[in-house]
C-alpha cells in the first residue's frame, strides 16, 4: 500500500499518499527530521529528547509523546511510525525518502566509476544531486548529536558533487567540471580536493593561468582560516603547473608502494564510521583539525566477523591519493595463539620501503629508529590489521606527522596516544540486506524482501555471517531464501549452517574463547545459559557463586575481546552486558559440552533467585512494604548489597532494565521445574509491570507460571497467578474474564489455607463488583477481606479498600463520606511510603473536590499527582491525572488548555497502546462537544468510541458511550436513533452498571410511551 513520501534534502517536505502536502513545523518537524535521518532504525527516546532540546524540560517525555501523536494524526494510516521499547521507529520504503534514493544513486554512481563507466556515473550523480533542494532540513532547529548528523549529511552532498565533477573530468568534460566546481568552492572555500580538481580542469582546458590563480585563492583561504599551508597534493600540483609539466599535472603524484588487499566491490553502509576514520586520518595533513605534531591513529575494534578489515581496507583505498608515498599493510595475527612479533612486522615494512634485507638490524629498537627515519617527512598510510594489543603496535607507529595509522583489533586499544577509537557494531538490517543482494543478486532479494530481512536477522546482521549465507545461496542456485531460513531457524544448529568452504563463524568465536583463562571461560559458558537479552554484573556473580567484584572483572575481560557487548547502563549507572546471538549459541554449545547437568541447573537457580530477590525489593520500595503479594520459599541466593541499593533507589528504572529478563527468567524457571521461583518471580513484578503498562510481559509471565503450577499441582502458585491474571483482565476492562479467574483463585487459596491470598483476591473481586455497579456486593467483599489484611499487616491493600469504598460513596453522591475515605487512604499511603497509591488516590480526591464545586482545589490535587507520577515513570497515571486536570480546566471554561491536556493524555495512552485510556479521553472530549452543542461532531466521535470499545471488549465503556450517543440523537431531534442507541446501551449496562441501566430504561420508557 502506498504511503507518505518524505524529503529532507532541503526544507523538510512531507506528502500524504493522496499527494497532499503536510505542513510540519517546530518540534514536530524536528522529530520527523531525526526519525528520517535514522529511517528504518529505532531511535531511543533519550536520543530524541537530546535532539529536540538543548536543555530538556521536566515534561520532555510527555511533550515528545504529544509531538509524535500530532505527526501520527497528520498522516494517519499513511505513516509507519511505531513505538519500540523506549523509542520510536519510522519505517519507509527506499523510494519514499529522498535521502535513501540519494544514497542509492550515489552508491551506484561510485560503483560505475570503479568499473570505468563514467557516462553512467555522471548520470547517477546528476540524478542524486537533483534531489537536493537546499541545506538538509533547512529551517529545522535541532541540538546535540543531530547537528552533527546534519553536518555530516551536508558533507556527503559535497562529496557527491566532487565525485560528479571528477567523473566529468575523467570523461573528458573539463569545462562542465569547472561549471560544477566554481559554485561549490564559493560555498566551501577550504575544500582542497575541490581546488585540486578545478586546477586540473583549467589545465585540461588550456587555462594554465587560471589554474595558478585558483591555487592562490585556495592558499589565501587556507592560510587565513587554518593558519597552515595547503596540503602536499595541492602544493605538488601547483609546482608541476609552474614547471609547465602538464603531463605530471594530468596524472598527479603516484604512490610508490601499495600493499593494500583489494577493496570489496560490495561494500555497503558504515557511513558514520567511514566519515570518522577518514576525518581523523586526514588530520595528518591539517584537514579539518588544527595543525599538530602527533601522528593520527584510528583504531577500529569489534567482534570477529563484524567487518573491521573490510572497513579499514575500504577507507585506505579511498585515501590513497592523500598518502601518495604509499600504503603499507600487514596482518598482525592478533587472534592467533602466537601473534606476529613487532620486529618481524618492522622487517617486512622496511623491506617494502626498499631497504636491503641483509642490512636490517636484529635489534627491535634499532629497527624502530630506521623505520621512523625512513618515513620522516613523507606521507604513508599504515594499515595494521588484527592487532593483539598496544605493545604489538606501538613500535609500528611512525614518528612524524604526515603519516597516519589505521588499526583493527578485537580489543579497544585504550592506551594508544592520539587515537580515534571506532567501535564497530553489526550492520543495520537494511545494509545487511543490501550486502546479501550484492552477493546473490538484487533481483533475488527483490523477489522476497521479507525473507531477506528474516535471513539477515538470523545471521545476527553480522557481515561475515551474511557473506557466508550469501555464498551458500550463490553456490546453490536451486535454494530459495526460505530454504536457508528453515535451516538457520534451529538455533541449536545455526553455527553449523554458517560455514562455507574455509570460512565459518564458529572458528572466529572459538579463537577468542580458547585464549581465555579457565574462570573466564566458565563465566562465558554460564552466561550463555541465560535467555535474558541482557544482564547486569550481579547475574554473572550468581552464575559463578562469586562476588560482584570478581564477576565484573571476568565480564569486562570477555567484553575486551568482544565475546560480550556492553548493552548500556541500568539503575545507578550499572553496566549491562549482552551477547551477539551467534556468540550466545557458541557459549551454550560449550556449556552443554563442558558443564554437568547439575552445575548448569545450580547456576541458573542462583541467577533466578537473584532476579526474585531484587524484584521483591523493587516491589517493596514501590508499595511501601511487602504488601499486595504472596510469596513462595524459592530463594537460594541473594545479590550483593550494592545491587540492592540501586533497586531501592529507583525501582521503576530497575523494571525498565529487567522486564525482558524477568519474562525470560519465568520461562526458563518453568522449563527447568523451578516451580516456586517461577510463580513468585511473576507475582512479585505485577505492580512494577502495571505501573509501566507492560501488559504483554504481565500476561506472558502469568500464563507461563500458571501452566507450570497446574502441572506441578501447586495450589498457591495457581491461585496467585489466577489473581494476577484477574488484575490484568480488570486493567483491560475484560470483566467476565476477571470474574472467572477470581472465582477459581478464591477456591484454590481456600484449599491451600492461605488467608492472606484469599483476602487479596476478595479485594479484587470487590473492585470487579464496584465496576459492575454492584455496590452492596463490593462493600461486603471489602469487609470480608478486612480482618485477614489487618492480621497480615497488608496496609497497602487496605489503601485499595479505602479507595474503593470512597469511590462507591462518590458514585452514589455521598461526597462528604467519599472525601473522608479518600483522604484517609492518602494519609495511609503517605505513612507507609506507597507513593504510587498515594498519588493515584489523590487523583480520585481531585475528582471528588471537583464534584464539590471547587475546580481550583481539584487542579491542585491533579497537578501534584501529575508531577509525582511523571517523575515516577507511571505513564497511565500521568494520563489519568492529565484527564482530571482537563476536566478541572473545563469547569473553569478554559477550553484551550483543556483540549491541550486531553491531547496530552491521548498521546500517552496511544504511546503505551492503552485502548481503554484512549476511549476514556475521547469520551470526555465527546462530553465537551455535547455540552458545546456540537452534536454532529459528538455523534461521529461517539460512534468511533463504540467501535473501539467493541474491538477491545470493554462493555462498561461501550454502554456509557451508547448512552451518551442516545442523548445526542435526542437533542438533535432524531428520537428513533436515540431510542435505538439507548436500547443497545441497556444490553451492556445491565451487566456492568445496574444503576445506570435503570436510568437508561427510564429514558426509553419515557420516550416510547
Amino acid at each position: 500500500m502506498a504511503g507518505a513520501t518524505f524529503g529532507i534534502l532541503g526544507p523538510v517536505q512531507v506528502r500524504a499518499a493522496d499527494g497532499r502536502e503536510i505542513a510540519l513545523k517546530g518540534k514536530e518537524a524536528a522529530v520527523l527530521t531525526t526519525l528520517l535521518l535514522n529511517v528504518n532504525t529505532p531511535v531511543p527516546r533519550d536520543r530524541l529528547i537530546a535532539a529536540l532540546w538543548a536543555a530538556a524540560p521536566p515534561s520532555a517525555v510527555s511533550n515528545l509523546q504529544t509531538h509524535v501523536a500530532r505527526i501520527r494524526k497528520a498522516l494517519a494510516s499513511d505513516l509507519r511510525l511505531f513505538t519500540t521499547g523506549s523509542g520510536y521507529l519510522l519505517e519507509a520504503d527506499e523510494e519514499d525518502v529522498d535521502l535513501l534514493v540519494f544514497d542509492r544513486e550515489v552508491r551506484r554512481a561510485r560503483a560505475d566509476m570503479r568499473r570505468g563507466d563514467l557516462v553512467a556515473a555522471i548520470r547517477g550523480f546528476q540524478g542524486a544531486l537533483a534531489l537536493s533542494r537546499g541545506r538538509p532540513a533547512e529551517g529545522v532547529q535541532v541540538h546535540d548529536w543531530m547537528r552533527e548528523r546534519l553536518a555530516e549529511l551536508a558533507e556527503r552532498l559535497v562529496e557527491a558533487r566532487l565525485d560528479g565533477a571528477e567523473a566529468k573530468l575523467g570523461a573528458g568534460m573539463p569545462a562542465e567540471a569547472i561549471g560544477d566546481l566554481r559554485p561549490l568552492l564559493a560555498e566551501q572555500p577550504l575544500c582542497e580536493r575541490g581546488w585540486h580538481l578545478l586546477m586540473l580542469a583549467y589545465v585540461r582546458t588550456g587555462q594554465r593561468h587560471r589554474a595558478l590563480e585558483a591555487y592562490q585563492r585556495a592558499r589565501t583561504h587556507v592560510v587565513a582560516e587554518l593558519g597552515v599551508e595547503p596540503g602536499l597534493d595541492l602544493r605538488r600540483l601547483h609546482a608541476v603547473i609552474l614547471a609547465d609539466d602538464l603531463r605530471a599535472a594530468e596524472h598527479g603524484p603516484r604512490a610508490t608502494v601499495c600493499q593494500l588487499p583489494p577493496d570489496h566491490a560490495d561494500f555497503v553502509g558504515r557511513r558514520d564510521e567511514v566519515a570518522a576514520v577518514t576525518g581523523n586520518l586526514l588530520s595528518a595533513h591539517g584537514h579539518g583539525a588544527p595543525a599538530g605534531t602527533a601522528v593520527p591513529v584510528s583504531a577500529i575494534s569489534g567482534q570477529g566477523g563484524a567487518g573491521k578489515t573490510t572497513l579499514a581496507v575500504h577507507v585506505a583505498h579511498r585515501l590513497r591519493h592523500e598518502f601518495p608515498d604509499g600504503q603499507l599493510y600487514i596482518d598482525l595475527r592478533g587472534c592467533e595463539r602466537h601473534p606476529l612479533d613487532a620486529a618481524e612486522a618492522l622487517g617486512r615494512f622496511l623491506r617494502a620501503l626498499g631497504l636491503d634485507a641483509s642490512r636490517l638490524p636484529a635489534d627491535l629498537d634499532q629497527r624502530v629508529e630506521l623505520y621512523r627515519e625512513s618515513l620522516a617527512d613523507r606521507r604513508y598510510l599504515m594499515v595494521l590489521d588484527n592487532a593483539a594489543d598496544e605493545a604489538q603496535v606501538r613500535p609500528l607507529i611512525p614518528g612524524t606527522r604526515g603519516c597516519a595509522v589505521l588499526i583493527t583489533s578485537r580489543q579497544r586499544l585504550a592506551m594508544l596516544p592520539a587515537t580515534r577509537r571506532i567501535d564497530l557494531d553489526v550492520l543495520p538490517v537494511a545494509d545487511a540486506v543490501e550486502l546479501l543482494g550484492n552477493i546473490i543478486g538484487a533481483e533475488k532479494v527483490a523477489e522476497a524482501p521479507s525473507d531477506a530481512r528474516t535471513l539477515v536477522r538470523l545471521c545476527g546482521e553480522l557481515p561475515l555471517a551474511v557473506r557466508i549465507a550469501g555464498a551458500k545461496l550463490a553456490a546453490r542456485p536451486h535454494w530459495d531464501l526460505g530454504h536457508l531460513i528453515t535451516r538457520l531457524s534451529d538455533t541449536r544448529g545455526r553455527l553449523g549452517q554458517l560455514s562455507h568452504g574455509s570460512r565459518e563463524v564458529r572458528a572466529g568465536i572459538a579463537i577468542g574463547y580458547q585464549g581465555l583463562p579457565a574462570q573466564a571461560q566458565r563465566m562465558f559458558r554460564r552466561l550463555g545459559l541465560l535467555e535474558a537479552p541482557d544482564f547486569a554484573v550481579w547475574a554473572g556473580a550468581a552464575l559463578l557463586d562469586t562476588s560482584e567484584v570478581e564477576a565484573e572483572q571476568l565480564m569486562e575481560e570477555l567484553a575486551d575481546i568482544r565475546l560480550l557487548e556492553v548493552a548500556g547502563h541500568g539503575p545507578g549507572g550499572q553496566v549491562r552486558f549482552r551477547f551477539h546471538d551467534l556468540i550466545r549459541e557458541y557459549a551454550r554449545e560449550r556449556a552443554e559440552a563442558d558443564e554437568t547437568d547439575g552445575a548448569r541447573s545450580a547456576a541458573l537457580e542462583r541467577a533466578f533467585s537473584g532476579w526474585l530477590d531484587l524484584a521483591q525489593r523493587a516491589h517493596q520500595r514501590l508499595c511501601g512494604g511487602d504488601y499486595r503479594v504472596v510469596h513462595g520459599d524459592g530463594i537460594v541466593w541473594r545479590p550483593d548489597a550494592k545491587a540492592a541499593e540501586h533497586v531501592v533507589a529507583d525501582p521503576m528504572a530497575w523494571i525498565e532494565a529487567e522486564a525482558a529478563g524477568v519474562v525470560a527468567g519465568v520461562r526458563q524457571c518453568a522449563a527447568l521445574g523451578f516451580d516456586e521461583l517461577c510463580w513468585d518471580l511473576a507475582t512479585s513484578t505485577v505492580d512494577l509491570l502495571q505501573t509501566r503498562n507492560s501488559y504483554t510481559a504481565w500476561r506472558t509471565t502469568h500464563e507461563t507460571a500458571l501452566r507450570r503450577a497446574r502441572v506441578s499441582g501447586d495450589l498457591r502458585g495457581q491461585a496467585a497467578m489466577l489473581t494476577g491474571l484477574a488484575r490484568l483482565c480488570l486493567a483491560l476492562d475484560d470483566l467476565d474474564g476477571c470474574g472467572l479467574a477470581l472465582e477459581e483463585a478464591l477456591e484454590l487459596f481456600d484449599k491451600a489455607g492461605d488467608r492472606h491470598g484469599h483476602a487479596l483476591t476478595l479485594v479484587h473481586q470487590a473492585e470487579l463488583h464496584r465496576l459492575r455497579g454492584r455496590d452492596a456486593d463490593a462493600l461486603a467483599c471489602y469487609e470480608q477481606a478486612g480482618d485477614a489484611l489487618t492480621r497480615a499487616g497488608d496496609r497497602s491493600t487496605e489503601i485499595t479498600v479505602m479507595r474503593g469504598v470512597g469511590r462507591i460513596h462518590f458514585r452514589t453522591g455521598r461526597l462528604e463520606l467519599a472525601d473522608t475515605y479518600i483522604r484517609r487512604a492518602v494519609r495511609t499511603a503517605d505513612e507507609i511510603g506507597d507513593v504510587r497509591s498515594r498519588e493515584f488516590t489523590r487523583i480520585v480526591l481531585g475528582e471528588i473536590v471537583l464534584a464539590q464545586g471547587d475546580p481550583a482545589g481539584a487542579e491542585g490535587h491533579f497537578g501534584q499527582a501529575l508531577g509525582v507520577l511523571d517523575a515516577l515513570g507511571f505513564p497511565s497515571g500521568v494520563a489519568y491525572a492529565s484527564l482530571g486536570l482537563a476536566e478541572a480546566r473545563l469547569a473553569r471554561h478554559d477550553l484551550a488548555d483543556a483540549e491541550r491536556l486531553l491531547e496530552q493524555a491521548l498521546a500517552i495512552y496511544r504511546d503505551i497502546d492503552d485502548k481503554i485510556g484512549q476511549a476514556r479521553v475521547l469520551f470526555t472530549r465527546a462530553q465537551v462537544w455535547y455540552r458545546q452543542r456540537r452534536l454532529d461532531a459528538a455523534a461521529v466521535l461517539l460512534n468511533e468510541i463504540v467501535a473501539m470499545c467493541a474491538a477491545i471488549q470493554a462493555p462498561s465503556r461501550q454502554g456509557m458511550a451508547l448512552r451518551l450517543l442516545g442523548d445526542v440523537h435526542r437533542d438533535a431531534g432524531d428520537l428513533p436513533a436515540a431510542v435505538a442507541a439507548w436500547r443497545r446501551a441497556l444490553t451492556f449496562l445491565r451487566v456492568t452498571s445496574p444503576p445506570e441501566a435503570g436510568k437508561v430504561a427510564a429514558l426509553i420508557e419515557r420516550h416510547t410511551a
